[in-house]
């Protein structure tokens, strides 16, 4: 019995499509694009280790490399010969040397800045200098500062453009105090074998040196919500080969959408899913918040680089810089701009 030809094409129309779909069945989901990240594992960081927790990378397609630095300094190079993807720090004369000399680094969000969020903003700092307890009768204001000892982390950081700042408002200049360097883990023990006079701390130090361990008091002229509010504190920075990439943007997507996410919990007054998930990635930081402080950012992704290009002038007042770099060139905000469109504003 002949067979119809239009049945003949409709039963090899179905087979293929039975084939076609038996093979996209078995075929692997696409593998996501590995990003290679430099973090300090400090609060600054939330974002990258909240939105890792919640999926929102994962969601973009996207699997994160996590690379302990030290400071902003150590990925400079790294992500200059685009051996790193994503790098993040303070702003440092080092960075802005770089810049100068031609490297392509492009700064490209804030991860922090001092703005404090949450229900009580006014006494959540950012940082401070902290006094010897014993010498609560001699110092009373900064301008009794003169001659005395500060431990500072670094020297070629925003530290000095903080502790400067404060000091100034007693009158009190560069030459007018003794900077002591020493990593934040000595302010500690220095404080107590009296080994410097005062320190220039950041939460959550700030809490454990002056409520818990009621080792030194508080300088308010010095608080950086005074002398340096809505500064950028933690800066991200992409090198020239990932910025050019689509996982570039979808990398902010997922990050802007954390950074607001743990903003408004905080500022919801509920820190404490946002410090268990700081724990979880560095332990040192309390898990139920005690003495934690927390500082957000433009939840539309705005960049301050007046407070950037400030940092680079006070440098250069004080000889620690020779040459200015042009700072805008190196600013690109299409990631940030991107995401709003993506997210949509913040209201």
């Amino acid at each position: 019995m002949p067979v119809n030809p239009l049945r003949r094409l409709v039963v090899a129309i179905a087979c293929g499509l039975l084939a076609a779909g038996s093979a996209l069945a078995q075929a692997p989901a696409a593998a996501p694009t590995k990003v290679t990240v430099s973090i300090l594992f400090i609060t600054a960081d939330v974002g990258v280790f909240w939105g890792i927790e919640q999926g929102y990378y994962k969601e973009q397609g996207l699997e994160l490399d996590l690379q302990r630095m030290t400071s902003a300094a150590d990925a400079i190079a790294l992500l200059a010969t685009d051996k790193l993807d994503v790098g993040s720090g303070s702003a440092t004369p080092g960075l802005f040397n770089a810049l100068k000399r031609g490297l392509p680094i492009q700064i490209v969000a804030e991860k922090s800045a001092v703005r404090p969020i949450g229900p009580d903003t006014n006494t959540a700092g950012s940082g401070s200098i902290l006094v010897r307890a014993d010498l609560k009768d001699q110092v009373r204001t900064v301008a009794d500062l003169k001659g005395k000892r500060i431990g500072v982390n670094s020297l070629q950081s925003t530290t000095l453009n903080y502790v400067m700042r404060g000091i100034s408002k007693g009158g009190l200049g560069k030459d007018d105090v003794v900077f002591v360097e020493m990593p934040f883990s000595q302010f500690v023990p220095a404080l107590q074998k009296k080994a410097v006079d005062a320190v220039m701390v950041y939460p959550p130090l700030v809490q454990t040196i002056e409520s818990k361990m009621r080792l030194a008091y508080s300088m308010p002229e010095s608080d950086l919500h005074r002398t340096s509010a809505n500064d950028a504190t933690n800066i991200m920075m992409f090198s020239p080969g990932f910025a050019r990439t689509d996982a570039a943007r979808r990398f902010m997507v997922a990050h802007l959408r954390a950074q607001r996410d743990y903003m408004r919990l905080v500022q919801a007054g509920q820190q404490n899913e946002v410090c268990k998930v700081i724990n979880k990635y560095t332990p040192a930081m309390p898990a139920d918040c005690t003495g934690m402080s927390f500082t957000g950012v433009d939840p539309n992704g705005a960049i301050n680089v007046e407070s950037l290009e400030r940092y680079q002038k006070e440098w250069m007042d004080w000889g620690v810089m020779k040459e200015p770099a042009d700072i805008r060139k190196s600013v690109n905000t299409e990631f940030v701009r991107n995401a709003v469109t993506v997210l949509g504003p913040a209201r």
